[in-house]
């Protein structure tokens, strides 16, 4: 008997343990019973969540097209927090059965809603509870990271280094990340860039980080690649592949 092959994995955020309310659940009774095709949900938690379902969706679908086109070169993340999105990239190597080694750069000391907790052991727990290898982990501020313990090739990079702050600031540090990255990434290789919200496209996303379009419109200036936005739900991200 073959064995179920799934990947509703996509759907398990690490931290998604609360229970649904009681008078949520019969409130959504009673619209059912009432004929309407709605439901409560919980909205997303921007400071704990880090992403959205149709986020993960778009993160399994690239991740996995970077695999099978054996583009070259190691997975990497730049902000990680307590590894909403790093946890997904590893089962999405493991789902590929890639030997691709995934790198993580974080401070972290941005603690949003944990208050004093110590975020790189969280992290570190979260792999461990969902019995993945731990990455490889380069602690630091990027300016002390960057470049010197980055891969020598990579094959995806994922920029989600927002903070809620100054809109210049973050600017500045996402195109330090890409100046760092860019002549690393090899061809057919993708970056996404979390929070990035264009709004020429209409996109329903929160724009939370206006930083990072600030960025791009910069850095791409004089490049041959195109930022592509990527529906997410409340919060957006967009990618744009190596040439």
């Amino acid at each position: 008997m073959k064995k179920n092959i799934n990947n509703l994995f996509i759907t398990q955020r690490v931290n998604e343990k609360d229970q649904v309310p009681k008078v949520i659940k019969v409130t959504n009774k009673l619209i059912k019973k009432l004929g309407y095709n709605y439901k409560i949900k919980r909205d997303i938690d921007l400071f704990r969540d880090m992403n959205t379902i149709e986020q993960r969706i778009n993160f399994f679908h690239i991740l996995s097209a970077v695999i099978e086109n054996n583009v070259e070169g190691e997975i990497t993340e730049f902000g990680c927090f307590t590894g909403q999105c790093a946890i997904l990239f590893q089962k999405i190597l493991d789902f590929n059965h890639s030997g691709k080694i995934l790198h993580l750069y974080d401070s972290f000391e941005k603690k949003f809603s944990y208050s004093d907790k110590n975020i790189e052991e969280i992290l570190i727990e979260n792999f461990r509870e969902q019995e993945l290898k731990v990455p490889v982990i380069h602690k630091g501020l990027f300016s002390e990271t960057l470049p010197g313990q980055l891969p020598d090739k990579i094959a995806f990079a994922h920029i989600d280094c927002g903070f809620g702050g100054d809109k210049f600031q973050h600017k500045e540090i996402v195109l330090f990340c890409l100046e760092n990255i860019y002549d690393k990434m090899t061809k057919g290789s993708v970056c996404v860039l979390m929070d990035y919200v264009n709004p020429l496209t209409n996109d329903p996303g929160a724009d939370c980080n206006p930083g990072v379009k600030l960025a791009c419109d910069d850095f791409f200036k004089d490049k041959p690649e195109v930022i592509v936005s990527l529906y997410g739900n409340q919060v957006s991200h967009a990618y744009f592949k190596k040439l």
